[in-house]
């Protein structure tokens, strides 16, 4: 075995240290995984800052509150998700008609008027 000069040695401090050849992909690659996990964090940021993402209520066609099916079988809405009393009134006459009551708390003085801070 012929002798290198200088000697090809992992502990060599004169030697240059070896660059990975695929050193731009692996960059690449890692800035593409770091691009994708944030654009995933802002839609999913996105998404769930809303209450209730899928609870639309009003009918942007018609303007009034869609078929008249709401959840009450839990505490799914507030007064924040409607625009005027009358749209808290029908959720709430709605929900106490199903007898789940004020499922929704809306109806914070209990005089059956629902959301009156909207009016």
């Amino acid at each position: 075995m012929p002798l290198q000069y200088p000697p090809q040695s992992p502990y060599n401090p004169y030697q240059e240290p070896k660059k990975p050849a695929n050193l731009p992909k692996i960059i690449l690659i890692v800035m593409g995984v770091i691009i994708l996990i944030g654009v995933g964090y802002l839609i999913w940021q996105n998404y769930f800052s809303q209450e209730n993402p899928d609870d639309n209520l009003i009918n942007n066609n018609t303007g009034d509150l869609g078929d008249n099916t709401f959840d009450c079988s839990s505490d799914a809405y507030n007064c924040a998700n409607f625009t005027t009393q009358a749209e808290a009134q029908e959720v709430f006459d709605y929900c106490t008609e199903q007898g789940a009551g004020d499922i929704h708390r809306l109806d914070a003085d209990g005089n059956g008027k629902a959301c009156e801070s909207l009016e």
